[in-house]
């Protein structure tokens, strides 16, 4: 009967323990959670001590939500399309009018999102999915990425505003004429504007003549 009674203490104090374990682990999820406006990666999960099974486990709790290969959000979380398509693709780069519309450049939101990727990249699934890829050469692939946050808050990659406005004047992209005149004259009025640094971006792009006949207008 002792050892029975013991047995039994163990067994409860076992389950206590894990109880705890999960609560712990669960209140530390929720905390990222919340400071992450509702969405975690996997990778992020585990530094900080959460294994993909207990991930997996509270997904099937209906407790979380699994929104892309890795990436999971509180399911009350407002869906972030840009977001999403930036762990789904994380060495692409939000450009051209997509990187107008994150740099507030823009009037209007565009019909399809654009992402640059380094060399001869090639996604089925993002042209079926109507998103815009764009190549480019490995010396320019890194120029001038920067982080911004998304309407929802969320933070992505893209291009900065200088190197933007000089690629959309490109041959290559050939922005139309009230996108590109917008776009300066909206980055021109700004007080964080940098306009050595742009012409600087503007000789690399080779479009220094176009700018300034621009600038020369707005300015």
């Amino acid at each position: 009967m002792i050892t029975g009674w013991n047995v039994l203490t163990k067994i409860l104090i076992s389950c206590i323990f894990v109880s705890m374990i999960v609560n712990s682990k669960e209140k530390i999820l929720m905390g990222l959670l919340s400071e992450r406006g509702g969405r975690i990666t996997a990778k992020e999960a585990s530094l900080a001590g959460i294994h993909r099974m207990f991930l997996k486990q509270l997904t099937d709790a209906g407790q979380i939500v699994r929104v892309a290969r890795g990436v999971y959000q509180l399911e009350t979380a407002q869906e972030d399309e840009l977001l999403n398509l930036q762990h789904r693709c994380p060495t692409g780069v939000f450009s051209c009018e997509t990187a107008l519309f994150l740099h507030s450049l823009t009037e209007r939101a565009p019909f399809m999102w654009t992402m640059t990727f380094k060399g001869f990249y090639h996604s089925p699934t993002l042209a079926e999915n109507g998103i815009v890829v764009k190549h480019s050469s490995k010396n320019l692939y890194p120029l001038e990425i920067v982080e911004v946050k998304t309407p929802l808050g969320n933070v992505v990659r893209t291009y900065s505003a200088e190197r933007t406005l000089c690629e959309i004047m490109t041959a290559k992209v050939a922005a139309d004429i009230q996108t590109i005149t917008y776009a300066i004259k909206t980055y021109v009025g700004r007080k964080e504007k940098n306009i050595p640094k742009l012409m600087q971006l503007a000789k690399t792009f080779h479009v220094e003549k176009k700018l300034r006949a621009y600038l020369e207008v707005l300015l």
